[in-house]
């Protein structure tokens, strides 16, 4: 018989209990691990709707400041220049319509005139040209009012010189229309794709500042008024603004301080929504605080201000 010397070895396995350490080790580690990857993915969410809407809002501001940094106006006459309002068709799904959406309808010697041949062999020689801005709820793409795949969208539609002097330049100086009525023939055709020019532009907001002089004490002092084009400003604000070669005109009044002012400067204001905030307005309804956080959350403002020529 052979009596064998050497050990044993153990063939004990983990313990139930060893077995429940482990796995909860193993829990915890997951559940850091889908938290960090968590705050990852909103980080990255966030920079990417905040680069996305900067970007937006550039393409929109930029355009926007050319055309009036080229703006005309001319004194010596009753036509009018310049004409802004709070768009009475207020753009959006039912219930979540923008707040303020500034239409702008004004003169300017725009650069891309003519389709941008200028000094080509389109050119006629014309160097004012008509622009009308305006917030459409839309699909920029099939150009179809489809509410399934609506956004907030700006749009500026540009007449070319020679339309610009049939149509919309003043040849009557006795009865003069106002620009809004002679951009109405332009309407129909304002959505048209080729007019687009950003996405996502849930608010136009518009301040002109003017400069006057007036007697005080038997001094002439200069002064300056701010004029918000706003519907959501209150008393302070105006819902149209006019230039005429007459003076300005504010809610069609005649008797402002400011009437033979100086357009000095405008101010540029828009609010871009994200793309997840785009589809949430298109089904859901906010009112009061719920509105105010959910465009918090979910929209970007930026601003800009723009020195104008003088007439």
């Amino acid at each position: 018989m052979t009596i064998s010397l050497l050990p044993r070895r153990s063939t004990r396995g983990f313990t139930l209990a060893e077995l429940m350490v482990a796995m909860a080790i193993t829990v915890i580690l997951l559940t850091l691990l889908v938290s960090v990857t968590g705050v990852a993915l909103d980080g990255w969410r966030i920079s990417r709707n905040k680069v996305r809407a900067s970007r937006q809002a550039k393409a929109s501001l930029d355009q926007m400041s050319r055309d009036f940094e080229a703006m005309v106006l001319r004194t010596g006459s009753n036509f009018e220049w310049l004409y802004t309002e709070t768009d009475p068709d207020e753009p959006g799904p039912p219930d979540n319509e923008s707040p303020n959406a500034a239409r702008i309808l004004m003169f300017s010697a725009v650069t891309d005139r003519y389709e941008g041949d200028v000094e080509g062999q389109k050119d006629k020689g014309g160097d004012v040209t008509g622009l009308n801005y305006k917030l459409l709820y839309k699909d920029p793409i099939t150009n179809d009012y489809d509410d399934k795949f609506n956004v907030f969208a700006l749009y500026r539609n540009l007449v070319d010189p020679d339309e610009t002097f049939e149509n919309l330049l003043e040849h009557d100086p006795v009865n003069p229309k106002d620009l809004d009525t002679k951009f109405k023939r332009y309407e129909a055709n304002l959505g048209d794709s080729n007019n687009f020019v950003c996405e996502n532009i849930f608010e136009l907001t518009v301040v002109f500042t003017v400069e006057y002089t007036e007697l005080d004490r038997g001094r002439l002092v200069t002064r300056i008024e701010r004029i918000p084009i706003i519907s959501t400003g209150g008393d302070s604000a105006a819902e149209t603004f006019r230039f005429t070669g007459n003076g300005i005109k504010v809610d069609d009044g005649e008797n402002v301080p400011f009437k033979r002012g100086r357009i000095s400067s405008v101010d540029l204001s828009i609010t871009v929504l994200t793309d997840s905030g785009i589809a949430t307005l298109r089904k859901a309804n906010f009112t009061g605080s719920d509105r105010n956080r959910f465009l918090a959350k979910n929209s970007y403002r930026y601003s800009k201000t723009i020195l104008l020529p003088q007439p």
